[in-house]
């Protein structure tokens, strides 16, 4: 789910800003080497926060994930440089509704985190929320309560919370 969903924001952010390149952050970034002639948007995920279990009969609870677009440019100023692009990213991503999500991804923060070798680097930090649900098989599934019902596609449904596995 936590890849679906950066996967989603990367094919959001090629399409948004061509211009650049974009991508997972890097496994090693003490190896990373900027190619592109402009700049790049690096993608982690950062970590999640749970809420409060609700109570069904079984663990569900809401997950907060927060994730880090990185950007790494070789201008500040201008068109084409870090602080004209931060903009541009930052109005990209609020807003956008990942998959399996139940809210649209809102900003956190965005800080400097340096400049080296002629490279300007900021940090814009998002989140957005879902649902952790815990495997469960079918037929252990708790009886219906009160606003618990179970569809035909044997979807349990908890109000207005629909439980998919």
């Amino acid at each position: 789910m936590t890849l679906d969903i950066m996967r989603a924001i990367l094919v959001l952010l090629k399409q948004r800003l061509p211009q650049l390149e974009v991508t997972f952050f890097p496994e090693q970034p003490e190896r990373f080497h900027l190619n592109h002639p402009l700049g790049a948007v690096l993608l982690s995920f950062a970590r999640s926060r749970f809420g409060d279990i609700q109570d069904v009969g079984m663990v569900f609870q809401p997950r907060v994930l927060h994730f880090t677009l990185t950007l790494v440019m070789r201008q500040l100023n201008g068109n084409d440089g870090a602080i004209a692009v931060l903009d541009t990213l930052r109005q990209a991503i609020g807003g956008f509704m990942p998959p399996d999500c139940r809210r649209a991804l809102w900003l956190i923060d965005e800080v400097f985190l340096g400049q080296s070798e002629g490279l300007w680097q900021y940090a814009l930090t998002v989140a957005t929320e879902t649902w952790f649900v815990q495997d469960w098989p079918q037929d252990a599934l708790p009886r219906p309560r009160e606003g618990m019902t179970k569809t035909e596609n044997n979807e349990v449904v908890y109000g207005e919370v629909s439980l998919q596995r």
